[in-house]
């Protein structure tokens, strides 16, 4: 059960921040192929960190793996934002 609640936390933790994000990057009017590679980056990183620490004993890979991907879609959807506001439309 322990388990289960911190992929939940963790879960709630860093996908409503990178929705919130992807969300954005779609107002500002990127390609769609952006738009779906952020959120298909989004949902393999978050199922390969719960597959990681739902194993017993936990599986430090999957973990590292699926938070590598959770921030590169963080840090890659806020370069975006970044670079849209500073270069203009």
């Amino acid at each position: 059960m322990l388990r289960a609640i911190r992929v939940h936390a963790n879960f709630g933790e860093y996908v409503p921040f990178s929705l919130f994000l992807v969300y954005l990057v779609t107002a500002q009017g990127a390609s769609a192929w952006i738009i779906h590679g952020l959120c298909l980056t989004l949902a393999l990183g978050r199922l390969s960190h719960a597959w990681g620490v739902s194993q017993e004993p936990e599986s430090l890979k999957f973990r590292v793996l699926g938070m590598a991907l959770t921030f590169t879609v963080l840090i890659g959807a806020a370069v975006y934002l970044l670079t849209q506001s500073l270069l203009g439309p």
